[in-house]
């Protein structure tokens, strides 16, 4: 009997950490209307953005007091809230991000990914997080040293890699080179490989690579054009001019 009343008090206490309460249930259905109307206002008037931040706040709040990620049937609301919040931290990458808001997301992501491990949507969220952080390091690196730096010598080249903005620029970069793999990898498991996550990971290659120092970049660069190389042979799918361009200047110098 005790063991039978001590299965039952352990499936009832587990039953109250991953179903939410009728409260819950009403605070996350505030929490989506109002990430709906601040969807709505990135698509419409962006320039609004720091009158929401209050919003953005409560809500990430919101959904951590009702322990919402702990629902493993909730999949789907959990990206999709997810995804608007990351969005808006990203509004503008090249300026920086919304620090908080932005490391809220990393670590929502990591939560869902405990019980979607090869999710091609959630190991591709986290992969956007690491790059789209990486946009702000990589403006001030354009900014700062633009055209000056000299591209015909690997000692002078190497030297500014080893320079603060690059090494910070590359901490966050191999984690976006990383989860991208991953997301390739678990997109081609499941047939569901598409150009948008083959681009995306090509773009966190190639960053990384311009970051580097010599001994390590041709592998970063080499991995970005065998990522185009794919994209181009997905049908329907269109390269931006960018890549485009890239992959017909580099990629004769790397083996197919």
């Amino acid at each position: 009997m005790s063991s039978s009343s001590s299965k039952q008090r352990s499936s009832k206490h587990k039953e109250k950490d991953t179903v939410l309460s009728e409260k819950s249930e009403a605070n996350l259905a505030k929490v989506k209307n109002n990430l709906v109307l601040l969807d709505k206002m990135l698509s419409e008037r962006p320039q609004e953005w720091e009158q929401w931040l209050s919003t953005a706040r409560s809500a990430m709040c919101a959904i951590d007091a009702m322990r919402f990620f702990k629902d493993t049937r909730r999949f789907q609301e959990q990206v999709w809230l997810i995804q608007v919040l990351q969005d808006y931290s990203f509004h503008d990458a090249d300026e920086g991000c919304i620090r908080d808001i932005a490391q809220w997301c990393q670590s929502s992501w990591l939560r869902v990914l405990k019980n979607h491990p090869d999710n091609v949507t959630v190991l591709n969220g986290l992969g956007n997080n690491w790059l789209q952080t990486s946009q702000g390091f990589l403006a001030r690196i354009h900014r700062e040293e633009g055209s000056s730096v000299s591209s015909d010598s690997s000692t002078t080249a190497n030297k500014t890699a080893q320079g603060p903005l690059h090494v910070e620029a590359r901490t966050y970069l191999q984690p976006a080179v990383d989860f991208f793999s991953r997301a390739v990898i678990a997109a081609e498991g499941s047939n569901s490989l598409t150009g948008e996550l083959l681009s995306s990971a090509a773009e966190a290659s190639m960053n990384l690579g311009n970051v580097s120092p010599s001994s390590s970049a041709e592998q970063h660069f080499a991995r970005a054009i065998k990522y185009l190389r794919r994209t181009v042979a997905i049908p329907g799918y269109t390269l931006s001019s960018f890549f485009q361009e890239y992959l017909d200047d580099y990629g004769r110098f790397v083996a197919v």
